[in-house]
């Protein structure tokens, strides 16, 4: 019995991230929501890391809230660099990181515009400084359910086409490898349906199969986010796939996503020194601070790895 051995960065990958303010892009990606019939965007509990301790004291148990101190702030613009919306958040540390949970809309909820097909950004601010941004598009459908009124339906489009991610638990090789991915499905009714589906994980060069999975995922006219657990090709379908199985050969990888029988998507990744490497705007080179992706688990001890989608 052979037994693979990593470096020991391995497991940890890399030293502990610089402390740089940043939004958790999974949680973007799960509670940045828009209304399917209002057109008006919700945004649910974000999470934030390395912000700056508010300068000006606060009365309140949130150090940035909307009543008095400095301002933690969400705002929807134009591409034009319009503000259309104003959301003002409470904001409380919590073992080593900011809980977003809730906030106050600048002009009252009646100011909260609802929005047309075209591009935007979401853009936090502190005391009016921008530390992080999210492009997004929203886009419009005719409604198609004869049981509704007739009108439009809108969607978001953006990181969520684009982006999936990789991880396996305290960056051990022996954990197992999963991949997640945001997925909708684009309709002018409301309607939950179940498709199956087939994700692979392929060596590249060779077109080797390194694991598999299949099974049944729901979707809505709205983003869901779903979680895949790989299975060896062709062998134990109770047993997973552990990340040394991917980590073991360095090149060129692949996940292959279809749904309902026809390709989705497939997202490359590269394999060098047993790691895998990062890529687009989770590489801090070359990147501007208020674009990179922040991922920062247990304090920046571990990481995962986002991967985009070929167009």
């Amino acid at each position: 019995m052979s037994i693979l051995l990593f470096p020991s960065s391995t497991r940890a990958q890399e030293a502990p991230l610089e402390c740089t303010p940043g939004i958790n892009f999974a949680k973007l990606l799960d509670n940045v929501t828009i209304g399917y019939v209002d057109a008006k965007v919700r945004l649910g509990t974000l999470y934030a890391v390395c912000l700056p301790v508010p300068t000006t004291p606060s009365d309140s148990p949130y150090p940035y809230n909307p009543d008095d101190g400095e301002k933690l702030t969400t705002l929807i613009k134009r591409a034009d660099g319009t503000v259309l919306t104003t959301y003002v958040w409470y904001a409380e540390h919590i073992s080593g990181l900011w809980e977003l949970s809730r906030y106050k809309v600048l002009g009252g909820d009646t100011a909260v515009k609802s929005l047309t097909a075209g591009d935007y950004l979401l853009e936090f601010t502190i005391a009016g400084k921008p530390f992080s941004r999210l492009p997004f598009t929203v886009t419009e459908l005719p409604s198609d359910d004869p049981y509704q009124p007739p009108g439009t339906r809108y969607f978001l489009e953006g990181a969520w086409n684009s982006y999936a991610n990789l991880f396996y638990q305290r960056n051990d090789p022996q954990s197992s490898f999963r991949f997640t991915v945001w997925l909708q499905d684009k309709q002018g009714k409301e309607s939950k349906r179940s498709v199956p589906y087939t994700a692979t994980i392929v060596r590249t060069g060779d077109g080797t199969v390194v694991a598999q999975d299949e099974g049944t995922l729901r979707l809505e006219p709205r983003w869901l986010k779903a979680d895949l657990l790989f299975h060896p090709a062709n062998g134990d379908k109770n047993a997973y796939t552990k990340a040394e199985e991917v980590l073991r050969e360095d090149g060129g990888y692949s996940v292959r996503l279809s749904l309902d029988g026809k390709p989705y998507g497939t997202y490359p990744f590269t394999v060098k020194d047993h790691t895998i490497q990062m890529q687009g705007h989770q590489r801090r080179e070359g990147t501007d601070p208020v674009d990179a992706i922040t991922d920062y688990i247990s304090g920046g001890r571990y990481r995962s790895w986002w991967i985009t989608k070929t167009p």
